[in-house]
């Protein structure tokens, strides 16, 4: 049987849920998704601010599920909205698991973060605690390297997230989330 092709119990191909399990455990996407985080995060903030570090743990707990990230997108607004949306559909359950994701998730968040400070993607300024990102990795001909289509799809989600994150302080974003510090 082909592990591409739909099965008629309505689950995912083997092959589908292979490649989430393979992506999500990855540090090195984790690095690109916390870098779109960050990116996200300052091309909105009001004064051009960088995210701190505690807030990477959270977008990584949420970028890292697919129930989590699904609702991210350009047709909500804000944090808020976000938030309302697991309400909404009776998925409360999913929403009060971040705080436990994030607690699950931190030591791939730091190797995350690792990886994309090693690579040039971030920089971590140790005395105000904040992430700043850097310039994209290029070819050695000057060119951007383009990260394939389902990568780049979770790269705006985390674009999208910084976003929503940076127009509101860590208490604000934990409380809309239900993490607790």
């Amino acid at each position: 049987m082909d592990e591409n092709v739909e099965r008629s119990d309505n689950s995912k191909p083997l092959g589908y849920l292979v490649e989430e399990v393979r992506l999500w455990n990855t540090p090195l996407v984790g690095a690109y998704l916390l870098w779109m985080f960050t990116k996200g995060y300052c091309d909105r903030h009001p004064e051009g601010d960088a995210p701190i570090g505690l807030l990477h743990f959270i977008a990584s707990a949420i970028l890292t599920s697919s129930k989590l990230a699904e609702p991210i997108s350009n047709k909500r607004d804000s944090l808020q909205s976000y938030a309302r949306s697991f309400e909404e559909n009776r998925k409360t359950d999913s929403l009060l698991g971040i705080h436990n994701r994030v607690i699950a998730r931190r030591v791939y968040t730091l190797e995350a973060i690792d990886v994309a400070i090693s690579t040039g993607l971030l920089i971590w300024d140790t005395s105000s605690g904040k992430i700043y990102p850097l310039t994209p990795v290029t070819t050695s001909d000057g060119r951007q390297k383009k990260p394939r289509a389902t990568l780049a799809r979770d790269g705006k989600k985390a674009e999208i997230l910084g976003n929503w994150f940076s127009q509101h302080d860590l208490q604000t974003i934990a409380s809309y989330l239900k993490v607790v510090f």
